[in-house]
């Protein structure tokens, strides 16, 4: 009998439970869920440096020719091409280390989605910071290791550049290019 009460008291407390948290009937519907969407990708791809460049909006885009080999890098190889507005890519890769060169537009923050200071889109905090000319320019390069390039950036009047270079596996935070190669790069970046 006991048994009985324990279980008949255990079942009523479920149940007034239950409708505790049932809504009264005379409630609002829940809303409904609202449909999530993702950030539109504002690249598009092209299949030259050409279309890359029309597509952007930047006049042209130089790059070293396909094949082309770096004194201590090895040889540069282009994989793709993409473009937003005011702003170019080339990825590819100098050795076996992925390589990314951009360029863009200098205009007003509202016109661009791109810092036109840096549009290399790498935001690493690098151990060392340094400063080279090449090809004329003043060139600002960063890396882990001291005198290895693992990113560039330069201006002209109208353009904002950037080269980045990044090891893979293992060697992916300190993997960094030569400041000669770096300069032979840059010299060929229009």
């Amino acid at each position: 009998m006991k048994k009985l009460v324990a279980l008949s008291s255990t079942l009523l407390l479920a149940l007034s439970l239950g409708a505790c948290a049932a809504a009264p009937a005379n409630s609002e519907p829940a809303p409904a869920t609202e449909e999530k969407t993702e950030m539109a990708n504002p690249w598009t791809s092209a299949t030259t440096p050409t279309e890359a460049a029309d597509g952007a909006g930047v006049g042209y885009f130089n790059l070293p020719a396909d094949g082309t080999v770096l004194e201590e890098g090895g040889q540069i190889n282009w994989s793709g091409f993409q473009y937003m507005k005011l702003l170019a890519e080339a990825d590819g890769y100098v050795g076996s280390a992925d390589l990314v060169v951009r360029k863009g537009v200098n205009r007003p923050a509202e016109e661009v989605a791109y810092d036109t200071a840096d549009v290399s889109g790498d935001y690493t905090e690098y151990a060392h910071s340094w400063d080279i000319e090449a090809a004329g320019w003043q060139v600002k390069c960063y890396g882990n290791e001291e005198g290895r390039v693992m990113k560039a950036v330069w201006h002209s009047d109208n353009f904002s550049f950037s080269i980045n270079v990044r090891g893979q596996g293992d060697i992916a935070n300190t993997y960094g290019l030569s400041e000669a190669d770096m300069a032979t790069l840059i010299a060929s970046v229009e």
